[in-house]
């Protein structure tokens, strides 16, 4: 195995080099004039750009019901490769925002207390 000489390595991948901003990765090929244009493969850049599009869409400190939070995304994905009910489903699973009692909020923030059916479904063991 040979080392490589600092002059021959590679040059970073385009969609990790810093913006102009500083320090976050770019994420121009996926988010362009504010609208997602598609979501990157790689988990890590995913959650970014992911990241990006809950700090510019939702208020950490308001709570949102399930068609405002469709409205807001949908703004986002219009025109792009990418249906914002995915990108909903994405927010959840990466635990960006967080869903309680029809309710859904900026990771960080108290979920509401289970309402009566999601006790019962709980009580059931039907998690």
């Amino acid at each position: 195995m040979h080392a490589r000489h600092k002059d021959h390595e590679e040059p970073p991948s385009r969609d990790l080099q810093p913006d102009a901003g500083g320090g976050k990765p770019d994420l121009r090929p996926f988010v362009r004039d504010g609208r997602l244009i598609t979501l990157p493969a790689r988990q890590n850049r995913r959650r970014a750009v992911l990241d990006h599009v809950a700090a510019r869409c939702f208020d950490p400190a308001a709570e949102y019901d399930e068609r405002a939070v469709n409205e807001k995304l949908r703004e986002w994905c219009e025109g792009g490769e990418v249906d914002h009910v995915a990108v909903r489903r994405y927010l959840i699973d990466m635990g960006i925002l967080v869903r309680g009692n029809g309710v859904y909020r900026v990771k960080g923030q108290t979920p509401p207390e289970p309402g009566v059916a999601e006790r019962y479904v709980s009580s059931m063991g039907l998690e």
